[in-house]
């Protein structure tokens, strides 16, 4: 029992000092976003971020750069306010060629919806006409709607759910 304190003790005293040695700083990377809550990338080696907000746009940064235009607007499709809206966004891990990427967001019913979009010609802006829902459930309560999907390592695309929300949680 010793042994396990003692390096318990020298982990800790190691990590608290290369945590002090290191300089971390925050640097904005762009600003005016309403409501951002995820930011991640194509993995295209574009250099593009897309920020996605909760009342229905995906913006893209370049360059330190917020684009005027959209890359997507799917605020008409959504139910809003407290914990619902566009909620989540993945890249297809081929998107460089599929030119596919999902979204996760509660609709006007306050639903959740996986869908399938695809870009355009303009590598910028999403075809909003090439939205296919490809998962859709009930929610019921206005939070606790989850909200994040990713593709994991083995190509299958991930979605949190969330619990279904409410205070005190009355459906156990």
């Amino acid at each position: 029992m010793p042994t396990a304190r003692l390096l318990a003790l020298l982990a800790f005293a190691f990590l608290t000092s290369a945590a002090s040695a290191l300089d971390l700083r925050l640097e904005p990377v762009a600003s005016g976003f309403n409501r951002p809550l995820f930011v991640t990338h194509a993995g295209d080696g574009s250099g593009r971020l897309f920020v996605v907000e909760q009342g229905g746009l995906i913006r893209i940064v370049r360059n330190g750069s917020v684009l005027p235009t959209p890359f997507l607007d799917v605020s008409a499709l959504l139910s809003q306010g407290s914990e619902r809206g566009l909620l989540g966004l993945a890249f297809a891990p081929d998107f460089a060629q599929s030119r596919r990427f999902y979204i996760n967001y509660t609709d006007s019913s306050g639903g959740t919806v996986i869908a399938r979009l695809t870009v355009g010609s303009n590598p910028d802006v999403a075809d909003p006409a090439s939205r296919v829902s490809l998962l859709a459930f009930a929610q019921p309560f206005a939070n606790h709607n989850g909200g994040w999907i990713g593709f994991g390592p083995d190509g299958f695309l991930y979605v949190a759910s969330g619990d279904g929300g409410s205070a005190n949680d009355p459906q156990n």
